[in-house]
């Protein structure tokens, strides 16, 4: 196989450091193809130990790793495919428009922690990009993932859930006040213009109170702020 820099339209992907690629190697939803490792790495016996467990093929080469690594401190890089999962109709995540793969990495991350395994994306930036793979910190491998082109098609697919999307309008009701009705999702939008480019109609609108200091919670922070509110109980 040859290893490549990174591009989308690739059927596999990298993880860069060694915690994410620990965390690929014990994922049951993702097969590891490789795991490359730089000569400067010093805990290699744990990491031999994983593949072995695992029969997945490690591979000591310093010329690949400078190549494929996106900062010089990269030592360890695991190979995967890539697997988009069906969701299940139960409490999730929507995503609509990410554009920042940090930010989708970070609120894998904060999904996975809050109990939210399943992660359903319209038109958004590339989740098994390595940013956002290294920014979930290996959380991306115990989630399912589902993408679809518009809301329309997510809708005919979860009928049954409520759906509750954050923005602030004339409708919205405030997360302290809420009402929460299961199965539900929670509806999240693009950075900047939030859910400006979706008909919410048949959603429950809900804002977060903030002071008048600031304009806006940043979209991890938010989604967090909700992820607690809805499952504190």
């Amino acid at each position: 196989m040859e290893f490549c820099k990174y591009k989308k339209d690739l059927n596999f992907s990298y993880t860069m450091g060694a915690f994410p690629t620990i965390e690929l190697l014990q994922s049951e939803k993702y097969k590891t193809i490789a795991v490359l490792v730089h000569s400067k790495y010093d805990d290699k016996e744990k990491l031999e130990k994983f593949c072995a467990e695992n029969r997945v093929n490690l591979i000591y080469n310093d010329k690949i790793v400078n190549k494929l690594q996106s900062k010089e401190n990269t030592l360890v890089i695991g190979v995967f495919e890539k697997n988009f999962a069906k969701i299940k109709k139960d409490n999730h995540i929507l995503l609509c428009e990410p554009r920042d793969k940090g930010n989708l990495g970070t609120i894998l991350r904060t999904a996975l922690g809050f109990g939210f395994k399943n992660i359903a994306i319209i038109d958004g930036c590339d989740v098994f990009d390595p940013k956002t793979v290294r920014a979930s910190m290996g959380a991306i491998f115990k989630m399912n993932i589902e993408i679809f082109e518009n809301f329309e098609d997510y809708k005919k697919n979860f009928e049954k859930n409520n759906i509750y999307s954050f923005i602030l309008n004339e409708k919205s009701t405030s997360l302290k006040n809420v009402e929460i009705k299961k199965p539900f999702t929670l509806m999240f939008g693009n950075e900047s213009h939030g859910l400006e480019n979706f008909d919410l109609k048949g959603t429950n609108p809900v804002f977060i109170e903030q002071t008048k200091d600031v304009d806006s919670f940043n979209l991890p922070i938010a989604s967090a702020i909700a992820m607690y509110k809805f499952t504190e109980r």
